[in-house]
């Protein structure tokens, strides 16, 4: 079940995310819909006290190196199909996703069958490995902070 975290993100930390967007090194998303990722662990590692490390304490234990982070961008018509993710690394998979920048219109997020409604700042925490789950056509261009941790199967 999905749940929501308002106010997950502070103004500044948003500001800051929102400008880790200008970097090069984005690549396609695997759905092959229009989306694009942009891997931040190099620049956001786990580092006690931080985003990530508050992130993955949300998210439950992860093992090494079982965890990413990144910005996913939707461009003007991209979404993501309904599905559910494969499992990885014999473990449980579970994903913070926070709203940096909400689209123009569309880009609207299903998990298991309930809509979820985020301000900016909010984030959802879900298993994408147990949720049939996807975003709507997007007009305009959405933003999230996304991490990600594979857990133990009983701790999920």
């Amino acid at each position: 079940m999905a749940d929501v975290l308002a106010a997950f993100l502070s103004s500044d930390e948003v500001t800051e995310l929102r400008a880790l967007a200008d970097r090069d090194g984005w690549t396609p998303g695997r759905q092959g819909t229009g989306y694009d990722i942009l891997p931040l662990r190099e620049v956001l590692p786990a580092a006690p006290g931080s985003l990530v490390a508050r992130s993955l304490a949300l998210l439950g234990t992860p093992f090494e190196p079982f965890w990413d982070v990144y910005l996913i961008r939707y461009r003007d018509g991209s979404f993501i199909a309904p599905h559910v993710d494969d499992a990885q690394h014999g473990k449980r998979h579970r994903r913070i996703n926070a709203v940096l920048a909400p689209a123009t219109a569309g880009g609207e997020l299903t998990i298991g069958g309930q809509r979820i409604e985020l301000a900016i700042g909010d984030a959802v925490r879900f298993y994408p490995d147990r949720e049939v789950h996807e975003v709507t056509a997007v007009v305009g261009t959405r933003l999230l902070f996304s991490v990600g941790a594979w857990i133990e199967p009983d701790g999920a």
